[in-house]
């Protein structure tokens, strides 16, 4: 998480409000309470036709409300004042957004959309740690989204096929093609590892296992960067896949306003596509006994040269 040790709440006496930014044709305000509780307010031209607060957010009181004077106002105040830091980061994270909207009611609703991903936020432990083998595998799936999905199905389809952090599912479910995605450090063997029963099996084909070899560098991609490059491409469709992805992150661990570490920059030695057929060394779910609850298991890709196939022609549409 960035840190700002300015805060815009900083001299201003109780029940008092200071404007955001001059600059922008939107109401919004730094605020205090009648307690010097800090706070941020959005004003709309019109009065709302849902004044239920869109959120509910823990250490924070939201209120939506329609004034005396025909417009409405959406307030946010914090309970203690020593979590400014990460209430800031909200706010100026809210702000951003109504920044890309020229009328009141789109940004409003951009806003309230956004309250709730930072729902899901709050209910997380702050200050998350990713290990470096948690940042290759989302790190993976993350380029085989951008460079593979993307190119033959488009953002919003990619999106919704991804599967995300169930580690007993394949990681992309497309209409006509699953997709298994795992890395290694091209430093060590090209070996990985199988965390399910389910992960090379599927009554539906084509299956592919898509591999990567990866390697820690100063000047490489990270995770951020990548997440950055799919929100663009996000730009202009619709907020239930952006909603999508932010979910699929979130369950990933990755959340931006509560990560303290650096990430892990990578680049990638080399990336392999298999073929899953009947003959591919891999455990069938119908040959293990029933008593037998979970199976992991590691594969040495080394040894399966024969079922290579060409990236450029898998079936994925």
């Amino acid at each position: 998480m960035i840190r700002n040790d300015n805060s815009p709440w900083e001299n201003m006496e109780e029940s008092s409000q200071r404007r955001v930014d001059s600059e922008t044709e939107h109401n919004l305000f730094w605020i205090t309470d009648l307690e010097g509780k800090y706070g941020f307010c959005l004003q709309s031209k019109n009065i709302f036709k849902d004044i239920k607060p869109p959120a509910s957010l823990k250490g924070i009181s939201v209120l939506k409300r329609n004034s005396n004077h025909k417009n409405g106002e959406l307030f946010l105040v914090l309970n203690k004042k020593e979590d400014w830091q990460i209430f800031h980061t909200l706010c100026e994270d809210l702000i951003s957004i109504t920044h890309k909207y020229d009328n009141d009611e789109s940004m409003i609703s951009a806003v309230e959309v956004r309250l709730k991903r930072w729902q899901q936020l709050f209910r997380y432990e702050r200050n998350i740690v990713l290990s470096l083998e948690a940042q290759m595998g989302l790190f993976s799936e993350l380029l085989t989204l951008r460079e593979i999905l993307v190119p033959k199905v488009g953002i919003e389809q990619s999106i919704i096929s991804w599967v995300g952090a169930d580690f007993d599912k394949q990681d992309f479910l497309l209409a006509n093609a699953i997709i298994e995605v795992k890395s290694y450090r091209t430093s060590k063997s090209p070996i990985v590892h199988i965390s399910s029963l389910q992960q090379l099996y599927s009554d539906k084909e084509p299956l592919y296992l898509l591999t990567y070899g990866l390697t820690q560098v100063d000047n490489g991609l990270s995770i951020d960067i990548l997440v950055n490059d799919i929100y663009e491409l996000l730009e202009n469709k619709s907020a239930e896949v952006r909603d999508i992805f932010d979910n699929r992150l979130i369950e990933y661990g990755f959340i931006p306003e509560l990560i303290e570490k650096s990430l892990f920059k990578f680049t990638v030695d080399k990336r392999r596509v298999y073929y899953i057929t009947d003959e591919f060394p891999k455990i069938l779910p119908q040959s293990v006994s029933s008593q037998i609850l979970t199976v992991k298991y590691a594969i040495d890709l080394l040894q399966c040269s024969e079922f290579e196939a060409d990236i450029e022609n898998i079936i994925i549409r």
